[in-house]
Order: structure tokens, then C-alpha cells, then sequence
């Protein structure tokens, strides 16, 4: 059986196979030109996917409580999962409220990737080349946070698509280049 294996120093930062990060990187940019292409949809389309996705775990949760009520914990795991339905049914039925929730939410998303990205960016800039485009992807993040911190709520029907476009594919564009870097010397065969 063939297996590629990174031949670097110890504790260097390299993926098993470039060629499945470039692949992931492209269709990270695809989605993020989507996303920039059709803000609104992209928006929309994230809020009705998350209310759809609590509805369905709460109403799961709320049936694993009600099998699970001889434990006497079953009534907080009732309430925990009747919340999360809750939730999902207002984000369904109100949009806005949904799309305005998810705004803060992607807002600290954000800011706490481009804060990791810049500091992995950092920590493999001895072991990798092209190291320089994860923390480009690091301040993309970084700025589409400060932008939505500033602009919420007033443009938070289109921003959150376009600025999940903007991130999409400046990570997609910082793996396709970081998956080109690597070069097929710096893996053996076994």
C-alpha cells in the first residue's frame, strides 16, 4: 500500500496530500464567488439552513429526552432541546431576527479565525513556503469582523452573504496556493 508521508523536520506543518488541499481550496473560492455574486440568497440561505438545522436537533433532542425520562436529568435536556426547537421556529418564522443572530454570531466567528489563521501563519513561516497567504486569509477575516461589528444591523441582509463570500475564498485562494507550494520531493513512497 502506497501512503504519502510529509519528509520534514519534526514539528513542521505539512499536509499529508497537496493535491486534495488545492482541490479543497477551489471549492472553497467557488462557493465564496457564489456567496459575492448573490449576497442576499447567500444570506438567506445561511439563516434558513441553520433554523432548519436547530429545528430538526431539537425535535430529535426532544425525542432522546422522552426515551431517556427515567433519568431524572431528562427534564433539562427537555428544556436544553425544547429551546433549540424554539430558536429554530423563530429564525424560521422571522428571518431577520435569525439573519440579524447569525450576524453577531459569524462577527466573533470572524474575528477568532483571523486571529488563529495569523498565528498558524506565524508558527509554520519557518517550515513552509507561501506561509505569508495564511495570515493574508487571517487579516481577511480580521477585517470582515471589524466591517460587520461597524455596519450591523443596518446592512446585515446582504453583508453577511458578501462577507461570507470574501472569507470563502480568500481561505480557498490561501489553500489552493499553500497546496501549489508543496512540492512532490517532500514526500516519500512507501
Amino acid at each position: 500500500m502506497n501512503t504519502n508521508t510529509a519528509s520534514s523536520p519534526a514539528g513542521a506543518i505539512v499536509p499529508q496530500n497537496p493535491g486534495r488541499l488545492t482541490i479543497v481550496g477551489a471549492v472553497f473560492a467557488a462557493i465564496g464567488l457564489i456567496a459575492i455574486l448573490l449576497p442576499n440568497l447567500a444570506t438567506l440561505a445561511a439563516e434558513l439552513l441553520v433554523a432548519w438545522m436547530f429545528i430538526l436537533w431539537g425535535g430529535a433532542g426532544l425525542w432522546f429526552a422522552w426515551e431517556m425520562r427515567t433519568a431524572p436529568e431528562w427534564r433539562y435536556g427537555a428544556v436544553a432541546f425544547g429551546l433549540m426547537l424554539l430558536a429554530g421556529l423563530i429564525f424560521a418564522v422571522f428571518p431577520v431576527a435569525g439573519i440579524e443572530t447569525l450576524t453577531i454570531l459569524m462577527m466573533i466567528s470572524f474575528l477568532m479565525e483571523g486571529v488563529v489563521s495569523i498565528l498558524l501563519g506565524l508558527r509554520s513561516s519557518a517550515d513552509m513556503t507561501n506561509w505569508g497567504w495564511l495570515i493574508f486569509s487571517g487579516a481577511c477575516s480580521l477585517i470582515v469582523g471589524i466591517v460587520i461589528l461597524i455596519g450591523w444591523p443596518g446592512t446585515a441582509t446582504w453583508t453577511l452573504g458578501l462577507l461570507m463570500g470574501i472569507n470563502f475564498l480568500s481561505t480557498g485562494l490561501s489553500l489552493v496556493m499553500l497546496g501549489r507550494s508543496i512540492k512532490p520531493a517532500n514526500f516519500e513512497m512507501r
